[in-house]
């Protein structure tokens, strides 16, 4: 399922272009879709559906920082050019980069990364994660640049100053889009302190994202604090996308639940988090072995989703498993599933609901 979303992105060349357009067109698609691959493999789905914004947040009052409409060539007004600077991403390439972006374009499935940094990018790729987050109303006044199939002309036209991916980008790739503007890529698997440190260097915002992580381990402490759970408690977070069950390793919810609340993985699951694996899929006849003192199910909206997760709560295996006889099963909806900072803040007020606290 999963492949097969990312194999479908490909961008088809209008007849009369010429070969460096084809080739930065080429570079949309394949950014795109590695970028959505990855968003899907923290347990997002297409079907997957947009949800109510849980909870209030201090970076949901981020502001356009990346501007709106076109921008003159500095070159062509006789204006001097603002100042750049050098950036090393993670694919260990060298930019110069402007050292204030005003305009920049996101490919890529975790644009939370930028908005707790105060940063609105004029594009991004929207098509697919609108409704699978718990911010849409972050998203107001970015223009979708497509999912996977991202529109090199919508890009052309927004006159982006700095574009940044979530994911890797090769040689021939990135030297098509530099052609437009520096390309920048960034480890989408990497902690979110490492990623929020790194998208703050690249858009300006270094006092921003100590700001940020400071409010957050603040608010860390205070949820913490209030639902009392025992270090000594194992745990287990399972995903269920249509008739497929996972058990996550330490991405996504895993992250509060083991980070921030201070329960045990349990075994099997420390074993998933060694290997550093984001999933395994397994049957339910082998949830005994992953499930601990306390089960946090993952699901979405989806028809198929919500008739194997009742079929799943209904069973007599589900019912024997310690945590479910305890009342210690709690289920969230799959969008809590993203990485991003805005979506870890947001369950920091949301958890203490969900689990009756």
């Amino acid at each position: 399922m999963i492949l097969s979303v990312a194999a479908n992105f490909l961008y088809k060349a209008k007849e009369g272009y010429m070969m460096n357009i084809r080739k930065m067109i080429s570079a949309i698609g394949f950014a795109a879709a590695l970028s959505l691959f990855i968003a899907l493999l923290a347990a997002c789905s297409n079907d997957a559906p947009a949800g109510d914004t849980a909870g209030g947040s201090p970076a949901a009052a981020a502001q356009t920082t990346s501007g709106g409409g076109g921008s003159p060539d500095p070159g062509k007004t006789g204006e001097p050019k603002p100042p750049t600077r050098s950036i090393t991403d993670y694919t260990k390439r060298t930019f110069d980069i402007p050292a204030q972006p005003k305009r920049i374009v996101y490919v890529g499935s975790s644009p939370g990364d930028l908005f707790a940094l105060g940063v609105k990018p004029v594009g991004a790729t929207l098509s697919v994660i609108s409704s699978q987050i718990v911010y849409p109303e972050l998203l107001s006044g970015i223009e979708d640049i497509g999912g996977g199939e991202a529109n090199l002309e919508k890009i052309t036209l927004l006159e982006p100053d700095l574009i940044l991916f979530d994911g890797v980008v090769y040689d021939d790739k990135v030297q098509a889009l530099a052609k437009i503007a520096p390309s920048v890529s960034y480890d989408s698997a990497a902690p979110m302190y490492e990623r929020l440190r790194f998208l703050a260097d690249a858009t300006g915002k270094k006092e921003e994202a100590e700001k940020w992580i400071a409010g957050y381990e603040a608010k860390a402490k205070v949820t913490l604090e209030r639902l009392k759970t025992s270090p000594d408690d194992t745990a287990a977070v399972l995903l269920q996308l249509g008739k497929q069950l996972y058990v996550m390793g330490n991405r996504g919810l895993s992250v509060t639940v083991f980070d921030v609340l201070g329960f045990k993985p349990t075994p099997k699951i420390k074993g998933i988090i060694d290997d550093s694996k984001r999933f395994i899929t397994v049957s339910a006849e082998v949830l005994p072995e992953y499930t601990g003192d306390w089960v946090f199910l993952l699901a979405n909206k989806a028809e198929e989703t919500v008739a194997a997760k009742q079929a799943l709560l209904d069973s007599a295996l589900w019912k024997s498993l310690p945590a479910v006889k305890n009342g210690q099963v709690h289920v969230f909806e799959s969008k809590w599933n993203f990485d991003d900072p805005i979506t870890r803040e947001r369950l920091l007020e949301e958890l203490p609901r969900i689990m009756g606290k």
